[in-house]
């Protein structure tokens, strides 16, 4: 790992990598939010989608996402990921920004940004010591040097906010909305999350210095902030028909089978009616419902008419994600909602799971995978000491429209406090649930044995 001083650059692979804007984990600190803005060779975003954060969390090449944020050894983070190999040639630069909503970047303990491949191996890091007053903030950016990709630890930050940021990089005032999580007010009206509103921005301050000339990447005298777990059961990136970063055409042309739709998101308090205005199809095709609650972790989300519940169960950290299927007649959905405080649900497309692939992966609560890859063992180790219900299924079928069959139940644990699990996946596409859980639990999959049978091996969705 490459510890970095403000102006020092230094080499990274050209390849998918992840970058974090972390922080320590401190009760009360300022909310930040992470950004990558695309820039063209004049240094500025050529409009709107040159933006990437929570509410564009896609950029139209697929090249650059927001993928939710980790948590881990005391730090916190929100996550990006850069496919260097996807990079369109207009451009030049991708900026690593922050902003800060709720206080300044003084008041941010440990401030921080890491590249990583997506292996895990951290390739730089720079860690910010001397922000003060600043709203706005441009911690890095990876930039092409003959015919290669950098990184440089820039350090500028802008006591006037995203205005300053605007005037550097905005081009025709573009840069409109790079905000911290919108709070879940009381309403049921669906938020349009392509189109969020401006940040309020107060007075004109001055811009805090920024690197000198480049230079070597030197040592950082400070102890190294320790690695921060990739997200995993937090926000997805998102994008119709685009495959994940890294993922190949071919194991990614199931999406061409998915109805997609821009994501709806809907808030409330207390018991409300919730009406989702989508033209789902007729074939009853599932979609993901996730929920976030402010304040009680109980919360019930159900069909009228239908016996089973969306959602009926605690959400471990305020968060989870089910399947939800329409009706078979299509059209607008209602949900009946109850919990005792502030909640948001998100109607996502399919398009919107994790991938599960090789490696591990932790989480809490309920939560929905896609798997693509070949027939692989799965190793499930949960705990919750309140021995709960944990239950996990895999979905398949020749078409999307075939998931609302009934399911594969894969691990079903009554009234365990500890869940230790080996399971035969076959070979994808499929999608994997954690259906009941209030467990914290992490997934491991490893490649299955060469004597083992594709169990349930078929024609899937791929063509």
């Amino acid at each position: 790992m490459t510890y970095m001083i403000k102006g020092a650059n230094s080499p990274v692979p050209a390849a998918p990598l992840r970058v974090a804007v972390g922080r320590q984990s401190v009760p009360g600190a300022p909310t930040v939010s992470a950004a990558a803005l695309l820039l063209d060779a004049a240094g500025a975003v050529r409009g709107d989608a040159d933006i990437v954060f929570h509410h564009r969390p896609v950029h139209p090449s697929g090249a650059v996402r927001h993928v939710g944020t980790g948590q881990g050894a005391g730090q916190l983070a929100e996550w990006l990921e850069v496919d260097l190999l996807s990079v369109e040639p207009d451009v030049q630069r991708v900026l690593i920004v922050g902003s800060c909503a709720d206080g300044t970047f003084g008041q941010v303990p440990g401030l921080y940004a890491q590249v990583s491949t997506l292996d895990a191996t951290v390739v730089a890091q720079y860690a910010v010591t001397d922000a003060t007053a600043e709203t706005a903030f441009v911690l890095g950016e990876l930039y092409r040097r003959d015919g290669a990709w950098r990184f440089r630890a820039v350090g500028q930050g802008y006591e006037d906010g995203l205005a300053g940021l605007t005037r550097d990089v905005g081009g025709s005032g573009a840069v409109t909305a790079v905000a911290a999580p919108a709070p879940m007010a009381p309403s049921t009206t669906p938020a349009a999350p392509s189109a969020p509103g401006p940040v309020p921005l107060a007075g004109v301050g001055k811009v805090s210095p920024g690197p000198g000339p480049s230079s070597d990447a030197a040592p950082y005298s400070a102890s190294p902030v320790p690695p921060v777990s990739a997200p995993a059961g937090f926000v997805p990136a998102y994008a119709p028909g685009t495959p994940a970063v890294g993922t190949s055409v071919e194991s990614s042309s199931w999406a061409a089978d998915f109805f997609t739709f821009e994501p709806r998101v809907y808030r409330g308090k207390g018991s409300k009616t919730v009406t989702v205005d989508l033209p789902f199809p007729p074939n009853g095709e599932p979609v993901i419902l996730e929920a976030r609650t402010e304040e009680y972790n109980f919360l019930s989300v159900k069909i009228p008419g239908r016996e089973d519940d969306v959602f009926l169960s605690d959400l471990p950290d305020h968060y989870g994600r089910n399947l939800m299927v329409p009706h078979r007649k299509g059209g607008p959905l209602t949900l009946k909602v109850r919990n005792s405080g502030a909640w948001q649900l998100t109607v996502l497309p399919l398009s919107a799971a994790l991938p599960l692939d090789f490696g591990t992966v932790t989480g809490s609560g309920h939560e929905v995978f896609l798997r693509t890859g070949p027939a692989a063992e799965l190793k499930v180790r949960a705990e919750d000491p309140h021995k709960g219900w944990f239950q996990m299924h895999y979905h398949w079928g020749d078409t999307p429209g075939d998931l609302r069959r009934p399911a594969k139940r894969i691990v079903y644990e009554w009234n365990g406090r500890r869940v230790r699990e080996k399971v035969a996946l076959p070979s994808g596409p499929l999608l994997v649930t954690i259906d009941k859980s209030r467990h914290q639990w992490e997934l491991t999959l490893d490649a299955a044995a060469p004597d083992e049978p594709a169990r349930g091996a078929r024609k899937g969705w791929l063509r």
